[in-house]
């Protein structure tokens, strides 16, 4: 049994048992920054002469959490050897003391004239017994109505080029572990994911910035529907929406070993643990539209396995494969109205048991490609292609997912 397994063993047998113990707790501890001055702000009242060290509960501008289901303000941070004759300075800093190990909670900062922030973070398990392990987030809030617009000068071996799409992608991060190096906290995006713009004929493609997130870090690609020149063109960049320069450069390349062109952003599959139910489906989100390539449905198949069947003889059955019939009769489906997410379902003719555990459904042959494209180069296929007349001379990659670190998309659901 590990060290982790073992800490949370003994922790759940004390507390069923009544005794008394502490489990871990940790300190988050960061500044208050305006976002488009990089000036720290002052959250406290002052203390004597020195600013930011007396706590204001009744102030409109606050930083605080979400704990155990109640609100937790954050308090100023402790004055400590600060003193008028050595001039340490308190501005900008905030603390909140007392989160428990492990635990996800949603965080917010609100500042007058400012734009609420909304994030969220899991402070991580600690690995050693420890009262009060300290974690620095820093926090940047931007002014109402503060908006940078992005310029992309896409280019291919120095000449600007025109109708190429620029593909800004919001990067959901699968919870935000504290980092001791004081990394900002990413706001959570409660809009749209994605933004798309198309170059003029001087190569330039403008990105709004009133559509993105402040503060949040998007995924940038450059891509041409059709080929030039016989290759696939395509390229990346990252910003960091209202911080970095408004003038960005994008060169595209026809580098075949890099797929910048169609996959995964994430899917709810990228958490291996995930048990779905009996009406589990695959949900993938793409970084731009998507499409089935034509005549590859009757390639959909599925298959199932049960790692722990219960006593009974009861055991869920896929529906049979009929082949060549241009349908799926395991595979369901469905893309949303603009192209970005699928889910793929399965067709069952004996529903699958909840006392079954470890029942998993594969899927193979989701072939797809970038909406509205002709080239034979751009499918990708989720669950490989198997043995599937309807792609003979194209070349499928295997799709990837971005938030799995470039590793290829899950093609499986967990039922139970």
């Amino acid at each position: 049994m590990n060290k982790l397994t073992q800490k949370f063993l003994v922790v759940s047998m004390l507390a069923f048992a009544g005794c008394e113990h502490e489990a871990n707790s940790g300190r988050l501890v960061g500044f208050i920054v305006d976002g488009q001055t990089g000036q720290r702000m002052n959250f406290f009242k002052a203390d004597g002469s020195k600013n930011n060290l007396d706590d204001d509960k009744d102030s409109k501008n606050q930083v605080y959490a979400v704990i155990d289901g109640e609100f937790r303000r954050a308090v100023p941070c402790g004055s400590g050897d600060a003193n008028d004759d050595n001039g340490i300075e308190a501005d900008g800093c905030y603390q909140i003391d007392g989160i428990p190990e492990g635990m996800e909670i949603p965080l917010f900062a609100q500042a007058d004239g400012y734009e609420r922030f909304v994030g969220q973070l899991e402070y991580p398990i600690l690995d050693s017994d420890q009262e009060h392990a300290q974690y620095v987030g820093n926090i940047r809030l931007f002014p109402k109505g503060y908006t940078t617009d992005y310029r992309f000068a896409v280019s291919f071996n120095n000449q600007p080029v025109a109708k190429a799409q620029v593909i800004c992608q919001y990067l959901a991060t699968n919870g935000n572990t504290l980092q001791t190096q004081g990394d900002f906290l990413e706001p959570v995006n409660t809009g749209t994911t994605t933004v798309t713009a198309t170059a003029g004929d001087d190569g330039v493609a403008i990105i709004p910035g009133a559509q993105l997130v402040n503060g949040a870090t998007y995924k940038c690609e450059g891509v041409l529907n059709h080929a030039l020149d016989g290759q696939t063109l395509s390229g990346q960049g990252y910003i960091v929406a209202g911080v970095n320069q408004p003038e960005q450069s994008m060169s595209l390349s026809a580098d075949d070993s890099i797929d910048y062109l169609l996959y995964a952003v994430r899917s709810n599959m990228d958490d291996d643990t995930k048990l779905m139910g009996a009406n589990g489906k695959l949900v993938i989100t793409f970084n731009r539209p998507v499409e089935i390539v034509p005549g590859t449905v009757d390639c959909q198949t599925a298959s199932a396995s049960i790692s722990y069947p219960d006593s009974d003889t009861t055991q869920g059955k896929l529906n049979g494969y009929i082949a060549d019939n241009n349908a799926s009769e395991q595979v369901t489906t469905e893309i949303s109205p603009d192209g970005l997410t699928l889910s793929v379902g399965y067709k069952a003719e004996i529903a699958f048991d909840p006392d079954d555990k470890g029942t998993i459904v594969y899927f193979s042959g989701i072939v797809l490609r970038p909406r509205g494209s002709t080239d034979s180069r751009e499918a990708r296929a989720i669950g490989g292609v198997g043995t599937c007349p309807a792609i003979s001379g194209f070349r499928v990659w295997d799709m990837v997912n971005l938030r799995l670190g470039g590793d290829y998309q899950p093609d499986y659901v967990r039922l139970y």
